[in-house]
């Protein structure tokens, strides 16, 4: 029995999420979400309550978000599942705070959402002269159409997008730096707001801290995770606050804190014109656009994320995460998350500063619970949790976040805790009357340790253990296309007789970057249900060949990462693949063959099928190196397993028809001969090397594809090792094995040796 993810089966098969995310693509999660209408809308709000001790309020919260980013790091490393935050407290205290946690987690992405959707609605009304509101839920229902429809092209900008707000954002600094007057910073700390200004302050803009955390609810999907999400957790919060830093100060060096201006959502537009122009205006204007639409999208992408977390814990109903059946997205997961926020719009859409303190309470309440989750799990030090980051300073780091947190907390106005705690005690309402009975989580201090997580990892370790005692070699055959189904399976159950390994079947899943990896899983599994899948028929192959196999699905927006992911666990001897497409320019340019192939170690086998019912005579084309080696071995396999017969062939190039244009020529006859024989001793010297034995066969011509295409037609399959080609004639005409593939008669085989 396999481990299996939170919400599977274990007698399922195991169905996990490809790790797609590389360190820049997690950071930009981060950073992007936080640079949003935080720095473009709050820095002049804010600056007029607390005077230029507002950099002080900055730099308190950047402090304790690194504090929980240190503690979510760990719990990110020992629970690398989707759900973040919620998933965190789920484990650790139970169905209970975690049906809690998980729709205040839920509700502060919408009253973020909404936050962000305001602050684009002033920028563009400021430009266009039309009612904030109304601009905010024109933008508001264009983004639930793009992820309702799950365009590919909203998921591929972000990290673009990030790049772009802080070069805006370095470039207004840069050139305030020649503006500055420093004496507008003082007095630092006005009389008239003193300190308290900073602790009013503090409420209202952690809502520009919130990002980091989404990071940590993809955490599944990050690829080393043990490096890749401390330093983009930890790094997007310093980033984000030596940013934010940066454009405060230069503000209040343009401008005084009490300048009648100052509290305006577009003064950053205000002073980029006084400084730059027309020119600073529009830029800082495209910046503000960009950044309030990109982060109101990132926090509808990870509220249906966190929505299918619940719904995974039966926290939340079945109803609410259902697939549309053409765009593969959670539809209504994505309706309701727009409709609550189009209604927030309309009933607070004037109270800026209100929805950024409810959307930072929340976001709070359940960083304290994860300060606290992550005493709990160390302190519990129970086997399966096993972080590969461990927060340092245990255990004052994750006291000093708490007290943190608590600090904020305290100083929020009263009707935002007031709205706050009316969401918490509604989330309590609903888990008393509807999920007491029907969840069966427990808490982490419970049998949860045993029955969810100690004994699958203990099976994962049996299994584990019963393969490599028979040290079977692994085949790996990544499966997406039925069309090529039959003839890889009989490839790759006939190499696996010939070399005593076993297969390792995935079938890899595409789904749309806007639809969350958990939600394709669920789909997946919902359809597996229902009707025979192409896993489950390649298994029953591969048991009836005699071959054993081990199958799994993974849900990937990626499909070469997913492959190589696979690879990584379980390196296997060779990676078998199917190609049906052509093959021109090479034959992998631009598919998913391509990504596989630039970083794949393994030996690497690629299928042209035309078909391999009968496999009598098998062609393998000569041409030297650890390619053309590796298949003479694979082609003396298969002609052992199908009982066929095996011939190496070497095209010699040369122009063999001046012998009918000139006279008889005794010479030429002779030079001919012993052009010939040369060619038959390199290829059967190849052979001996290979330990293969084979008919050898060479002929002369001036186009060593035609030749190989020629013969072809006279075999059932032709084995070709990768062209050791110069690089630039592959670039511009192809490869010899691209061309043969493209037009030979019957099946190729491509190998590439990893060694």
């Amino acid at each position: 029995m396999s481990k299996t993810p939170p919400g599977d089966s274990p007698h399922s098969t195991p169905t996990r999420l490809a790790r797609d995310l590389g360190f820049w693509a997690a950071l930009s999660i981060g950073v992007g979400t936080m640079i949003g209408a935080g720095i473009f809308v709050l820095p002049g709000i804010v600056a007029a309550r607390a005077g230029p001790a507002v950099l002080v309020s900055f730099l308190t919260c950047g402090i304790i978000s690194s504090l929980i980013a240190l503690c979510m790091a760990e719990l990110s490393t020992g629970m690398p599942y989707a759900g973040g935050g919620y998933l965190f407290v789920v484990r650790a205290f139970g169905p209970l705070i975690g049906s809690i946690m998980g729709w205040c987690l839920w509700l502060s992405l919408i009253f973020a959402s909404a936050f962000y959707m305001i602050g684009f609605g002033h920028y563009l009304s400021d430009f266009l002269g039309v009612p904030t509101t109304t601009v905010a839920l024109f933008m508001t229902l264009l983004l639930v159409i793009l992820n309702f429809i799950g365009a590919r092209e909203t998921g591929g900008t972000q990290t673009v997008i990030v790049l772009l707000l802080i070069v805006i954002l370095i470039a207004f600094v840069a050139r305030a730096l020649f503006s500055l007057d420093l004496s507008r910073l003082t007095p630092f700390v006005p009389s008239e707001t003193g300190v308290t200004g900073i602790l009013f302050t503090l409420p209202i803009l952690f809502i520009t801290f919130m990002g980091f955390a989404e990071i940590a609810a993809v955490s599944e999907e990050v690829k080393n995770p043990s490096r890749n999400l401390p330093l983009t957790l930890v790094g997007s919060v310093a980033l984000v606050t030596l940013v934010y830093c940066a454009v405060v100060f230069c503000l209040l060096a343009l401008r005084p804190y009490n300048h009648p201006g100052m509290a305006e959502e577009t003064v950053l537009m205000d002073v980029a014109r006084e400084i730059m122009g027309g020119g600073g205006y529009a830029l800082i204007l495209l910046g503000g656009i960009l950044a309030t639409v990109s982060s109101a999208n990132a926090s509808v992408m990870a509220a249906s994320r966190i929505s299918f977390a619940m719904g995974r814990d039966q926290l939340m109903p079945d109803w609410f995460n259902r697939i549309h059946v053409r765009f593969r997205t959670p539809f209504r997961s994505i309706l309701i998350t727009g409709g609550l926020t189009g209604v927030i719009l309309i009933t607070l859409g004037r109270h800026l500063e209100l929805l950024a303190e409810v959307a930072g309470f929340l976001s709070l309440v359940l960083y304290s619970l994860i300060t606290i989750a992550c005493l709990v799990m160390r302190l519990a030090g129970q086997d399966w949790y096993k972080p590969s980051f461990r927060t340092p300073g245990f255990p004052l780091v994750p006291l000093l976040g708490l007290a943190g947190c608590l600090f904020v907390i305290v100083n929020t106005s009263r009707l935002a805790l007031v709205i706050g705690y009316l969401i918490i005690a509604g989330a309590f309402t609903w888990y008393m009357f509807f999920l007491r009975k029907g969840t069966q989580l427990v808490g982490a201090s419970s049998a949860l340790w045993r029955q969810k997580v100690f004994l699958p990892l203990m099976a994962r370790a049996e299994d584990y253990i019963a393969a490599r005692r028979e040290a079977l070699p692994v085949l790996l055959v990544p499966l997406s296309n039925p069309e090529t189904e039959q003839s890889l399976l009989k490839l790759s159950t006939s190499l696996a007789r010939g070399r005593r390994a076993r297969l390792r079947l995935v079938h890899v899943v595409s789904i749309p970057p806007q639809t969350p990896l958990e939600a394709g899983r669920l789909d997946y599994e919902q359809r597996r249900r229902e009707k025979d899948s192409l896993l489950d028929r390649a298994a029953r192959h591969a048991a009836e060949a005699g071959v054993r196999a081990a199958k799994s699905a993974i849900v990937a927006h990626n499909i070469p990462s997913a492959i190589l992911s696979v690879s990584d666990m379980e390196p296997p001897e060779m990676i078998i693949m199917g190609w049906r497409g052509e093959s021109r320019f090479p034959i992998t340019r631009g598919s998913n063959m391509s990504g596989v192939l630039k970083v794949a170690k393994q030996n690497v086998l690629v299928l042209k099928d035309r078909g391999l019912e009968s496999v009598r005579r098998i062609l393998v084309p000569i041409s030297g190196g650890p390619h053309a080696r590796l298949g003479l071995e694979l082609a003396q396999q298969l002609a052992a397993e199908w009982k066929a017969s095996l011939t190496a062939l070497k095209v010699q190039k040369g122009e063999t028809g001046k012998a009918e244009k000139e006279a008889d020529s005794e010479l030429y006859r002779q030079s001919v001969a012993l052009f010939q024989s040369q060619a038959e001793e390199i290829t059967s010297r190849a052979l001996r090397e290979a330990e293969v034995q084979a008919e050898v066969k060479v002929v002369i011509g001036p186009d060593t594809v035609r030749a190989i295409i020629a013969e072809s037609e006279n075999h059932d399959l032709v084995v070709m090792g990768a062209s050791n080609e110069w690089s630039l004639r592959l670039k511009l005409f192809g490869s010899i094995p691209d061309a043969v593939a493209d037009h030979a008669p019957v099946s190729v085989l491509m190998v590439r040796s990893g060694g």
